[in-house]
């Protein structure tokens, strides 16, 4: 079976040459040249009746002899294939593997593996060094064309990094070999170039070209997921079919492929509802939506995807199925995200008793849980420094506002209190965690030293800290039960105040001053687990990658790790040359849930330990 081979033709449509595919890869380009074929390094034949095929017995075993003595089976099985295809008659030789007698001339050794390694530019200047040392010396055609194709491929790669897009199909037409399946990104890179100049047509033929020639799976799932950036949803459709048919190789497993298409649709929902269904329109999915991003979300067992299906029927008060999702997300991966939905969820379906033992494990170590219990057990007395005499009361507008994580609402009903009855402490502090909510950091520091400075100044009050007004859902932990008012309100004033120093990158400050804060131990261990991730985050860009991980690990004995700094460890592994352990960091992200992310720590990892550029 043939498969058409990638050609950059002077307006740069890939046409049809032929390709075969499997461990006895070559392929043929019109008029000779090169081409490559998925995973391996392919010599072309010249076009029959070119005349310029080479004699029996001439080709050229320089690179086949290399990768024997290195021992690249991968590579050398890939170059048996491409010299049989020049020369059919032609054999390994029977002394492939045996010491080979030392011979006059000059060992290309060196030269390989630097090239290998991607030095380019000291491969040429050590080959131009040799030949001054020794004028007799030519270095072999292969290794010639292989720098060749190496700076080639460099030139594109540099254009597309600086957006130069023309460049890079220049480039790409100047060396068409290096947009093949062997070189995946750089065809990804001129199918971006054709999208970026508005030619969404070449764009298509590129990314169809590579579904329908490089045989391997994760090849075109891949080239799918970087094609959804560019292409409407009825070329992603056409995309996937092809991928998922067109010129099966042996041994490959293309259902992948044929799941990209749901895999993106998801993420495309998932994205719409949000991480806490915020703005979720009730109806907002049909049927077939919620039925494949349910299945999905099933059979990925991703905890996040399950309290995003959550709040989403949560907003649409069918709270039996919101329960449900709660309850799936809270038994794969147990969170106080989770559980915060699980008790309002209980809480719509009257299970008061079911939703107070849900809350039970977190309940004074989550301010999440810690307001979902207001809505279960409205708090007695003035909610909000309403001013309303004290008594069972419901709950107030302003904690039906925050059990919305109306946040806006928040600020408007403190704005309009204060207005009409003056401030409080109380009052200061909830707008303090509102504002944070709405990521105005700066202001939020203000509120809550205005707060700490009017809570000085009212009679303290014993009372449990239940009585306190309501927090926004991620906010921090919450103040010991029974100690006095005035002192849990300190503790909190001085913890918000510590949030908004750290969302606004007061890092060293923060890490000077916590050890002396009054702050709850639970408050002071969240504190230390944000500032480690936000100092992991830092050494990651300071490129102090043996930092990062002992940051993570110290923040990983304190609390779970979640996916965003799993990314963030997998590029620190990457960065320290530990590649086969960034790779299997990459991929367990990945199969939990694949996202840009996780697929590009994979792609370059993968390119990396199998020198795949």
């Amino acid at each position: 079976m043939t498969r058409p081979a990638f050609r950059v033709l002077p307006a740069l449509l890939l046409a049809g040459a032929a390709l075969c595919c499997g461990t006895g890869a070559w392929a043929q380009v019109n008029g000779g040249g090169r081409a490559l074929a998925p995973g391996v390094k392919v010599e072309v034949a010249p076009a029959p009746g070119s005349g310029s095929a080479p004699a029996a017995g001439k080709v050229d075993e320089t690179a086949l002899r290399y990768y024997a003595r290195i021992g690249d089976v991968e590579r050398l099985e890939a170059e048996i294939a491409r010299l049989r295809a020049l020369d059919p008659g032609w054999e390994p030789p029977k002394d492939l593997f045996a010491p080979q007698p030392t011979t006059p001339g000059v060992d290309e050794s060196p030269f390989w593996t630097q090239l290998s390694a991607g030095k380019v530019a000291e491969t040429r200047a050590a080959i131009a060094e040799q030949r001054r040392k020794t004028p007799s010396w030519q270095p072999s055609q292969k290794l010639l064309q292989e720098l060749d194709l190496a700076e080639g491929a460099g030139r594109l790669r540099s254009a597309s990094d600086t957006k130069r897009w023309q460049d890079v199909i220049d480039a790409a037409a100047a060396q068409p070999e290096a947009v093949a399946c062997n070189r995946l990104d750089n065809a990804w890179r001129l199918a971006e170039a054709y999208a970026e100049l508005k030619q969404a047509d070449r764009a298509f033929e590129t990314y169809r070209t590579i579904v329908t020639t490089c045989p391997k799976a994760k090849e075109r799932r891949d080239t799918i997921f970087k094609a959804s950036r560019h292409l409407g949803p009825e070329r992603l459709r056409e995309l996937t079919a092809l991928g998922a048919t067109a010129n099966p190789a042996a041994g490959e497993d293309y259902s992948t492929v044929r799941a990209v298409e749901a895999e993106l649709e998801t993420g495309r929902l998932l994205d719409r509802l949000g991480a806490a269904g915020a703005g979720t329109r009730p109806g907002a999915l049909s049927e077939a939506d919620r039925s494949r991003i349910e299945g999905i979300v099933r059979e990925k067992q991703d905890a996040d995807g399950a309290i995003a299906l959550g709040w989403y029927f949560q907003r649409q008060k069918n709270y039996a199925e919101a329960q449900a999702w709660f309850s799936q997300a809270n038994g794969w991966a147990p969170s106080d995200k989770a559980a915060e939905g699980l008790v309002l969820a209980y809480n719509g379906l009257g299970e008061k008793a079911q939703a107070r033992a849900a809350a039970a494990p977190w309940k004074g170590k989550s301010s999440r849980i810690d307001q979902a219990l207001k809505a279960v057990d409205p708090p007695r007395g003035p909610a909000g420094g309403s001013g309303r005499p004290s008594g069972p009361q419901g709950p107030s507008p302003l904690d039906r506002a925050l059990a919305r994580h109306d946040y806006a609402e928040c600020l408007g009903i403190i704005r309009s209190t204060i207005a009409r009855s003056g401030p409080t402490a109380a009052l200061l502090q909830q707008r303090g965690w509102c504002l944070l909510e709405m990521k105005r950091p700066s202001e939020a520091e203000a509120a809550f030293a205005e707060a700490q400075v009017l809570a000085a100044r009212e009679p303290a009050k014993s009372e449990p800290a239940r009585s306190e007004p309501a927090r926004g859902g991620s906010s921090g932990k919450g103040g010991a039960t029974g100690l006095p008012q005035a002192a849990t309100r300190e503790q909190e004033n001085v913890y918000g105040q510590a949030i908004a120093r750290l969302t606004t990158g007061d890092v060293v400050g923060l890490t000077r001053d916590l050890p002396r804060a009054n702050m709850t131990a639970a408050q002071k261990a969240e504190i230390r687990v944000a500032l480690l991730a936000t100092e992991a985050n830092r050494a990651l860009e300071d490129k102090r990658y043996n930092d990062v991980l002992r940051l993570l690990d110290a923040r990983k004995a304190l609390e779970p790790e979640p996916r965003n700094l799993g990314i963030v460890r997998g590029w620190a592994l990457y960065n320290l040359m530990r590649y086969d352990e960034a790779y299997a960091q990459f991929k367990a992200i990945d199969d939990r849930l694949s996202t840009e992310d996780s697929r590009e720590g994979l792609s370059i990892t993968w390119k990396t330990i199998y020198h795949d550029w």
